[in-house]
């Protein structure tokens, strides 16, 4: 079989998402999965670039905050920049190869351009904003331990996924079929608990600056990313279903379902060293610190858990920061003045039930 394009015939609306008879002519005219091709749809609908924010209005504010302050915005950033990179890459080297439907690979290939070209750029125009040294904050995250040790867990799940994938492309005589769709199912997990669980916190501690009155432009762009995350979360929820309901791959589901459980169990582990990590310095902004984050992380992972068919690890738990629901819609982000309809470039412009006269009108104000 090779492996960027197969010379012989495919059905597509035979074969499975993943691991099928292979890859060839993009058949995105067929009508096979329309929810995973409508997702993408929306997601390209809501199309947004990183310089649509004047980040400089920000760089007043970080002057005039105090040190602890300025070092709680940072840690937030570094640890997204390191998110949003390890996105990318997953979505493009771990779960390309082995998606053999066009429909989910389309996605995949939108997905990956929002982490890289759009969220990880936003990040770093952030920075390059702000008076400071935006090479030294940068480099400082590959050796800061707090950040690296989040990601180790979800970094091991997706690397043995990347194993799997080589040993099946060259035919490896221990290649198991079996233990390949295992690993796929953690990476889904995986990839679920990167969108859903670890940018959470981070992303509160961004809406809180707004709320107590600073970097609110950061804050807009946060919010932008949120709502692309948000859109990603669902299609690991989606596609961790699809698969529990589907004969050829549920034993594989069945099979690492408590090693799912502990996956999430010691991100939530991580997730509280991480706001013990941030709010070590006696950080305040009001309506935040770490005991109502730590019970927001309750309450948000069992949300995600429930959403993928896991039994919870924590009990049900009230939502401390009902407030931050605002920054996951849309009409509520505010751009710069040149790009005031910015926020949804595509989605909802359409009118596909125009009619002559209506050109004509369209044309007559025109002229």
């Amino acid at each position: 079989m090779n492996q960027l394009f197969e010379l012989t015939p495919i059905d597509f609306t035979q074969e499975p998402l993943f691991l099928g008879s292979g890859r060839n002519i993009s058949r995105l005219d067929l009508s096979i999965q329309s929810n995973i091709s409508a997702m993408t749809a929306n997601a390209l609908g809501l199309m947004w670039f990183a310089d649509d924010f004047p980040y400089s209005k920000d760089a007043k504010d970080y002057q005039t905050m105090s040190p602890i302050l300025r070092d709680l915005f940072l840690k937030n950033l570094k640890f997204q920049t390191t998110l949003d990179s390890l996105a990318a890459r997953t979505v493009a080297e771990v779960f390309i190869p082995v998606t053999t439907n066009p429909q989910c690979e389309s996605w995949w290939y939108s997905h990956a351009f929002f982490e890289n070209n759009i969220h990880s750029l936003t990040y770093a125009e952030i920075l390059k904003a702000m008076p400071t040294n935006a090479i030294e904050i940068f480099d400082d995250i590959m050796i800061n331990d707090n950040i690296i040790n989040r990601a180790k867990s979800i970094l091991a799940v997706f690397e043995e996924t990347v194993v799997h994938n080589s040993m099946r492309s060259c035919n490896h005589p221990s290649y198991d079929l079996f233990e390949h769709q295992k690993s796929i199912i953690m990476s889904l997990y995986a990839l679920n608990i990167l969108e859903a669980v670890l940018f959470k916190s981070s992303f509160l501690t961004s809406f809180g600056f707004k709320e107590n009155g600073m970097m609110s432009v950061t804050a807009d762009a946060i919010a932008r990313i949120n709502i692309d995350e948000i859109g990603h979360y669902g299609m690991t929820v989606n596609l961790l279903n699809h698969h529990r309901n589907n004969p050829q791959w549920a034993p594989a589901v069945a099979a690492v379902e408590q090693r799912a459980v502990n996956l999430y169990k010691s991100t939530l582990q991580a997730d509280y060293d991480w706001i013990d990590y941030l709010w070590e310095d006696g950080a305040q902004l009001l309506g935040l610190n770490s005991q109502v984050m730590k019970q927001y992380a309750d309450h948000n992972i069992r949300s995600v858990m429930l959403s993928v068919g896991l039994e919870p690890i924590t009990h049900d738990t009230f939502n401390p920061c009902l407030w931050a629901s605002k920054y996951s819609k849309p009409s509520n982000i505010q751009t710069a003045q040149k790009e005031k309809t910015s926020a949804n470039y595509k989605l909802g412009i359409t009118d596909t039930n125009m009619t002559q006269s209506d050109w004509d009108e369209i044309a007559k104000d025109l002229t």
